[in-house]
Parts: structure tokens; sequence; C-alpha cells
């Protein structure tokens, strides 16, 4: 008995040298099947594989996301820049001829337009608030900053534009008022306020020519101040981005980390700016776009919505906010067509992931396409709160979209990339 377990022995041993190679192979083959098994499950076990994930692509792989960054800063966000400069200067030009010509409903309708046409190139580029161009930023759109606090301006940003009511006060004068406006006095909303609402007693109703009546002087004046004091930092945003330019940001963003790049002295410190941007943007559109002004934060159900907290609120252009805002994550995501996307980088560590974030932005982009603007622009009750059944559940619906969204990028990429969190909320220098 003895003998014949000796022979086996043997036997076995001389097998497992012979085929040692062999089985090395299928363990290994074993482990990265589990692995590729493990990353396709549904994404509530995509968090449990995290570790295992995350040390599988620590082991055998690496990312590289200069191509990512070629892609952003050569093709998807200069153009976006480009477009912000041409309606900044139809904005400033339609203000100009308005402010020194009698009123017509005519020309009042022309620079409004050109106001709705800017802010919506504005929308598209909120999240790229880089380098030199944050404080500008925070001069520009204050909302990005205060919206946790107030939708600039607040109401006393508006007795303070009201003050300024002698009918003889030119453009100068104008100048001078505004200087030491807080920037929630100055910004895009400020001058919303002047071009589609009524002053004091009468705020929230649409303006006519009779609140223009002493152009160039009055109103006019103010609203021409506001604008030309806007312009300048819009200019210096896209001044930044402008191809022709000094080391514009688009390119530093495109060669980030080879040693050229003053603001991303890395291609990680380049991508996290992007991360964190896109973060951020989805964090604003979800809590200060939507369940602040739904009256859904706080643990509020809806009945008693702050409207007055809803980003343009006086010209009717708060979804079509959203709407522009999500055209800029989706481009930032996919790559617009233009070469490779955030959605590589995702997919890079979970296939899982970048499906679902794909599932999300489409739903998200059904839900937003499903709340209606209000009847009448400049009062907004009648588009927010638990009264408007339609537009609640799909406003509902959409902050669920963007909560998934967040969980999805801020947390369970986090957690398979080995990271921390991203925090979305308000950034930048509110000076």
């Amino acid at each position: 008995m003895r003998q014949n377990n000796s022979v086996r022995s043997g036997r076995f041993g001389r097998f497992f040298r012979i085929n040692k190679p062999i089985l090395t192979a299928w363990i290994i083959l074993s482990i990265l099947l589990l692995s590729i098994f493990i990353s396709c499950s549904h994404k509530n076990s995509a968090s449990g594989a995290a570790n295992t994930n995350g040390y599988l692509y620590q082991m055998f792989n690496s990312f590289d996301p200069r191509s990512l960054l070629q892609n952003l800063g050569n093709n998807i966000i200069p153009p976006l820049f480009a477009n912000l400069e041409t309606s900044r200067s139809t904005l400033v030009t339609a203000t100009n001829t308005f402010a020194s010509t009698s009123c017509s409903s005519g020309n009042l309708n022309a620079v409004q337009a050109a106001w709705i046409a800017h802010v919506r190139d504005l929308k598209k580029v909120e999240p790229f608030r880089f380098g030199t161009t944050l404080s500008s930023f925070s001069k520009m759109d204050p909302f990005l900053i205060d919206y946790l606090a107030e939708a600039p301006p607040s109401s006393g940003d508006l007795d303070d534009l009201d003050a300024f009511d002698d009918p003889s006060q030119d453009f100068l004068s104008a100048q001078t008022y505004i200087v030491g406006f807080d920037n929630d006095a100055k910004g895009i909303g400020a001058i919303e306020y002047l071009l589609f609402s009524r002053a004091g007693a009468n705020r929230g109703t649409a303006p006519t020519c009779s609140d223009f009546a002493n152009a160039p002087n009055g109103r006019s004046a103010l609203l021409k101040a506001l604008v030309t004091n806007y312009s300048v930092h819009a200019k210096n945003v896209t001044d930044a981005w402008k191809v022709s330019g000094t080391n514009p940001l688009g390119a530093q963003l495109a060669t980030a980390g080879d040693g050229t790049s003053a603001t991303f002295p890395t291609s990680g410190s380049a991508l996290d700016a992007v991360f964190t941007g896109a973060v951020q943007l989805l964090t604003i559109m979800k809590d200060g776009k939507l369940e602040i002004p739904a009256g859904l934060s706080g643990g509020g159900n809806g009945s008693s919505p702050n409207t007055d907290r809803a980003e343009f609120r006086f010209s009717g252009q708060s979804f079509q906010s959203l709407i522009d805002n999500l055209s800029t994550f989706k481009a930032i995501y996919t790559g617009n067509g233009t070469g490779v996307g955030l959605k590589d980088y995702v997919k890079f560590y979970s296939p899982t992931l970048a499906g679902e974030i794909d599932a999300e932005i489409a739903e998200l982009e059904i839900h937003l396409g499903n709340i209606t603007p209000s009847v009448s622009p400049s009062d907004p009750s009648t588009a927010w709160g638990s009264s408007n059944t339609a537009n609640f559940t799909a406003i509902k619906s959409s902050i669920t979209d963007l909560s998934e969204l967040l969980k999805i990028l801020n947390t369970e990429l986090a957690a398979l990339t080995g990271s921390s969190p991203i925090s979305g909320g308000p950034g930048g220098d509110g000076d």
C-alpha cells in the first residue's frame, strides 16, 4: 500500500513539474476572468468590487488622460468660449443701441434676445472656471458661488438698483453708482432684472418702453453701465481661451504636464480640474437650480417653493439653463464626437459604471425636457412647487437622475480609483 502511494506521489510530482507553466497560466486566467465578471456586475455590487478592480488596475494598467485633455483643450472647450465672445459683443452692441435711442418694442426685444443668447452660451462654459478666470467668473455669475444663500441678485440688491431713479442721471453717474455694489448686484442676474422686470412695486412684471422713457439717462444708463461692467470680466474670460491668444487655456489643457502649462503642471491636475468642474456642475444643477427653488431642500415637500431663489427667474430661462448645462456635461463625458471623453476614463475602470452614466444622461434629458416654463416668464410661481403636478414630477425625476450621476462619479468611481470624493459645493473667489 505504501509502495503504491509512493509511486502515485512520484507520478503526481512529475506531472506537476511538467505542467507547472500551464497551471500557472490557468490560475492567472481565472483571476482575470473573475475580475471581468465583477466589473460587469450590477452597480450595487460595483462598489463592493471597488478594491479588487482598483487593485488590478494599479497592478496591470494605467490610464493616460492626455487624449482626453487634448480633445477638451483643442476641440470641445475653445468653440464654446468663441461663441460666448460673439454673443458678448452682440449684447454690448444691442445695449448701446438701445440705451442711446428712444425705446421701441423692437429694440427692447432685440436686447432681451441678445441677453438670452449670451446666457445660453454662458451656461455652456459654466464648469470651466480654471486658473486666472476664476475671479472673473465670480463677478460675471455670482449665482455659482452664492446659490446656497440666495439667487443673485437678492431683494436688497434689487432695491439698490431701483434706487437709481433720477431721470437726469447719465451713464457716467450710473458707472459711479454701481462701483460700491457687491458682485451679486452687478452680474448677469442684475442685467436680467433691468431687462425683464419693472421696478419697485411692479417688480416681476414685464417692462415696457415707459420704464426706459429717459434714454440715454435713467434706467437706460444704469443698464448700459451694468452691461459695460459685466463685459469687461466676460472678455477677460474669453480672451483667456482665445485660440490666437498668448498661451491660451485650451492649449495649456491640451499640453498639461509637458512643462509649458502654467495652469496645469501635470496631466493629473488637469484631469482633476475637469472632473471637479463636472461634479460641481451637476451639484449646482441639483441643489441650486432644482431642489432649492422647488422647495425640496432641507426636508421640504414642494408645497412652499422658493421661487425667488430660481436662477434667471425674471426671464423664464431657469429650465433652459439646466438643459444648456447638461449639453456641456454630455460633451465632456462622451467626447462630443471629436475624440476621447470622460466616458473613456470611466469605462477604463468600470464598463458597468460607464453604461449606467449613459442611461442616467438619457433619462435626465427626457425629464428636463418635460419641465415647462411658467405661463408668464416673469412669474415663476406657476412653474415651481407641488401644485404644478406635471412639472413637479419631472423636477423630482431630474433631481433623482442628478443624484444618481453624482453617486456614480463621486462615490463609486472614487472608490474604484482609490481617490477621495470630490466636493460639489460652491467654489471660487467670491470677493
